[in-house]
């Protein structure tokens, strides 16, 4: 018996294709939702997202805790579609004509209605301004599928290929869902980071409290209610003159302390310090949650 030829170099690629292609979507996916998510939560504090200096895996930690709960629609909404699409299929073979029908031209004007608001949304976006987040985008992604859906309802499974004609509309029906998917979650990820700003915002008590001892005192504007400083002792050989306390940790990162008062609102500023040897920092904790 021959043995098999070792497996080429284009089957290799191919079988790496298959691993990596879906891999690599995912973390890039990871990756932008968590930098969404991030840029807001940090920009309630006035903080850049580029002065943070986060590393890739740091943003893609962040992106998982953004992807599961649309995963998790996306997943309730699947079931139930096909539980649906299978109620379908059984009244075409019970030839249940009337009620097939009835559906049909149900889907469709459901799916027309859905289109026809996302277009206003798209085109009038200033009249949905206060709209529940993500319905122009859920609308967009379900209007014309569901059409398309409603039609197929109304002739019947056919048998046989599909023509080219009906594969390009399938192809761009597709696109229209994933679009609408994408900007779904890009949508959830903005409004998310937005809530967890908020809720740090109303926790700052829990974060540990920071001591600082400086060489030089910070020049805070007023409206630090809290926070205070003072002269330390003068010791030969001591290089830290002055103590500020009273500032919440809100993150540390590249390099550097950012610093809150415990009330915040959008009149306070974000305090940033180096996190290195011209600073001694003491970390006193913060209440419990």
């Amino acid at each position: 018996m021959k043995p098999a030829d070792p497996p080429g170099l284009l089957d290799r690629a191919q079988s790496f294709a298959a691993v990596a292609a879906p891999t690599t979507l995912a973390t890039a996916l990871l990756f932008y939702f968590g930098y969404v998510s991030t840029l807001t939560r940090y920009r309630h504090f006035g903080v850049d997202l580029g002065a943070l200096d986060l590393s890739t895996a740091e943003l893609l930690l962040l992106g998982t805790e953004v992807i599961f709960p649309p995963l998790a629609g996306l997943l309730l909404v699947l079931m139930a579609g096909l539980f649906a699409h299978r109620g379908v299929q059984v009244l075409h073979r019970r030839r249940h004509t009337r009620v097939t029908k009835g559906l049909a031209v149900f889907f469709a004007v459901v799916g027309a209605v859905a289109f026809g608001r996302a277009v206003a949304g798209v085109l009038f976006p200033n009249s949905f301004r206060d709209e529940v987040p993500g319905v122009t985008a859920v609308c967009l992604g379900l209007g014309l599928p569901l059409v398309a859906y409603a039609i197929w309802t109304y002739r019947g499974p056919r048998r046989g290929r599909r023509s080219p004609s009906e594969v390009l509309v399938l192809t761009a029906l597709t696109g229209l869902v994933v679009l609408g998917l994408f900007w779904t979650t890009n949508i959830f990820a903005g409004a998310y980071g937005r809530g967890r700003a908020q809720e740090m915002a109303g926790e700052l008590n829990t974060q540990p409290l920071v001591v600082l001892d400086l060489q030089q005192p910070l020049y805070l504007p007023d409206g630090f209610p809290g926070v205070q400083q003072f002269a330390l002792p003068a010791e030969d050989g001591q290089p830290f003159r002055f103590r500020c306390q009273g500032l919440r940790l809100l993150t540390e990162a590249g390099g550097r302390l950012f610093l809150v008062p415990e009330q915040w609102d959008k009149a306070r500023r974000t305090v940033v310090v180096p996190y290195d040897e011209t600073v001694r920092v003491q970390f006193l904790p913060g209440a419990n949650p």
